[in-house]
């Protein structure tokens, strides 16, 4: 055992020195949860691990400033003493491949009791483990060491999900889904795969190529990958007996190890040493192993006491020596793994029914006027419709039944609840508008269209009086002999569209446009601009010496304004700033000349 200036300074430092081959994990964060007692005992759970996948947790604690938090759970201890220090002396019992290390090893409880511990590496045997954690407490200048347990569990390497990825896993009718294996080979020997694709094909390639359903259901794709490509590793030693001791008065042997390759060459060495090793002791190695014999060799590290180390044993050994080894007084166990992974991941292809395309009928045909509630397209499927026009979709229109209301091409699409779709072939729908309003005037008892301009090139006019049309009046005029409530209809003969315009006709008995009336040449009006809404000129040709006059009125037949035209004059302008926004008559009368048109009012 190496010379020490003070043997107090060894007998403290023995914690720290069985903790020494089991850092590795440094850099741990506090992270307690609010509202903790000053004086309590608290230890975070370590959440699962998971065999072969690299594990990184930090487990928070908090120590006790007195006996009373421990006393609540080991009663043989008393309570209301002051702890004034505790020291970590090991965490026992740690699954292979795993490693620990706290922030600190010493924590003096008037100035500090918050701390973490780090475990990290990567698990190599799945099982539910119950590690040891040890501590030391000094209480009135007594210490006393105290135990507790701290649970974990290694799950086995199982995958549902990480195996592979599929593109394209729904269809409807059939499906051609392509696969993405996500644990590749690159090449690397060791890989093997079987695929069930779920309708009775399999493959045993790395990339299967897209795969198609053609049947409607429900295909579970399952996959399996293999993957011994590890090798060997020699993850711990455990040393259980030395042949080696040293003298009395020096504590135990310091040990340290030295692994060998078949071919002589170190490839592992655990110093600095152990001090004062109580055995049984395990020493984390992870080393790679190949072909060959390599040796062990545990020492004591001797160099303060006889000049050199003193050597405690060797032992050879292979990669199938995973058991105890015993070679004169040096017996130690090695535990070799050999890992290999078993990949399982599962996944689902849906294929669903396509629907059948729908169709569109047309009760009342495809062709309605302006205004009209006759027209209605019915789709042949029940639900799940989505009615489209001119390639898009209109929001809001999912019933069968849909009432257009302009014209256009329109379909509709069955959309089922599994996602598929299918859509009609379009029909067209015509919406024709509606002739103009056949506006009338009165003149004298004679009404009269106010503007034949406005007449499609193919229609038919009929007057009537209330609700009874007239027989034989389809002219542009009618001799009205009473009061009444008057109208003219206009039909587009190209449309059968119709508009008609009604307005009450007071008699004048002074006049009599049964008899003596002159048939006015017409007088030909251009207007413009039109519509207007502050000035507007009309324009016809030179008026007779004489002159004439000239009159506007509203739809109701109101005049808004009249006045004399001069003779030889060809334009007339009016003013609209007075008027409100509609339509209004115009006339122009001179010595058996007439002229009317309409001006539209816009504000």
């Amino acid at each position: 055992m190496r010379q020490l200036f003070l043997l107090y300074f060894s007998f403290s430092a023995l914690f720290i020195g069985a903790l020494s081959a089991q850092t590795g994990c440094p850099g741990c964060t506090l992270n307690l949860p609010a509202g903790l007692p000053a004086d309590t005992l608290y230890l975070q759970d370590l959440p699962d691990a998971e065999k072969g996948t690299f594990y990184d947790h930090d487990l928070s604690f908090r120590m006790p400033k007195t006996t009373t938090p421990v006393h609540a759970i080991d009663s043989t201890t008393p309570s209301g003493l002051t702890i004034s220090k505790i020291e970590i002396i090991s965490i026992d019992g740690v699954p292979p491949g795993l490693h620990w290390q706290p922030n600190q090893w010493v924590f003096e409880t008037a100035t500090q009791t918050d701390g973490c511990v780090k475990f990290c590496g990567t698990p190599s045997v799945s099982d539910s483990f119950v590690m040891t954690v040890k501590i030391k407490a000094t209480v009135l200048f007594l210490t006393q060491e105290a135990t507790f347990p701290l649970k974990i569990y290694i799950a086995p390497k199982v995958s549902t999900t990480v195996g592979f990825t599929m593109s394209d896993v729904t269809g409807c009718g059939s499906a051609t889904v392509s696969f993405e294996n996500n644990v590749p080979s690159g090449g690397v020997p060791g890989f093997s795969y079987e695929w069930d694709f779920g309708d009775g094909t399999t493959y045993t390639g790395e990339n299967p190529p897209p795969h198609k359903y053609i049947t409607p259901g429900l295909y579970p794709v399952t996959y399996h990958a293999t993957v011994d490509t590890a090798g060997f590793v020699l993850e711990s030693i455990t040393v259980l007996n030395v042949d080696c001791t040293d003298p009395i008065g020096f504590g135990k042997p310091d040990l340290y190890l030295l692994v060998y390759d078949p071919n002589g060459v170190k490839a592992f060495d655990s110093s600095p040493d152990v001090n004062n090793t109580s055995l049984p002791y395990n020493f984390p190695v992870n080393l790679s192993l190949g072909n060959g014999n390599y040796t062990l060799a545990v020492w004591d590290e001797d160099s303060g006491i006889k000049g050199s180390d003193d050597p405690c044993g060797t032992v050879s050994f292979n990669i199938l020596s995973n058991d105890t080894i015993v070679s004169g007084g040096l017996r130690v166990v090695l535990n070799i793994v050999h890992n290999v992974e078993e990949i399982n991941s599962k996944d689902t292809v849906y294929v669903y029914t396509q629907p059948e395309d729908p169709f569109i009928t047309a009760p009342k045909g495809l062709s309605a006027c302006t205004g009209m509630d006759s027209l209605f397209l019915v789709s042949s499927a029940g639900a799940g419709n989505q009615w489209w026009y001119d390639g898009a979709t209109i929001a809001g229109a999912t019933d069968f039944i849909y009432e257009p209301k302009q014209g256009g091409y329109y379909q509709v699409q069955v959309n089922t609840s599994y996602g598929c779709t299918a859509i009609s072939d379009s029909v067209l729908v015509q919406i024709n508008p509606l002739p103009a309003l056949p506006f009338f005037v009165n003149i004298h008892n004679s009404l009269r269209l106010a503007d034949t301009t406005m007449l499609p090139a193919s229609y038919a006019l009929q007057w009537y009086n209330g609700d009874d049309p007239i027989p034989g009046e389809t002219g542009f005029r009618y001799c009205a002999t009473e009061t009444g409530n008057y109208g003219l209809q206009l039909t587009d003969l190209a449309t059968g569209c119709i508009n008609y315009y009604e307005s009450p006709v007071l008699f004048d008995p002074n006049f009599d446009c049964t008899i003596g009336t002159f048939e006015a040449n017409q007088l030909a009006l251009g207007i413009f601009p039109n519509p207007a809404s502050d000035q507007v000129q009309i324009h016809f040709g030179p008026l007779p010496s004489g002159g004439g006059r000239y009159r506007m009125w509203d739809v109701t037949g109101r005049t808004v304004t009249e006045g004399p035209v001069s003779g030889g004059a060809d334009m007339l302008q009016l003013s609209c700033a007075n008027l409100t926004t509609g339509v209004y008559a115009v006339e122009i009368l001179a010595e058996g000349l007439r002229g009317s048109g309409k001006v539209v009012v816009i504000r």
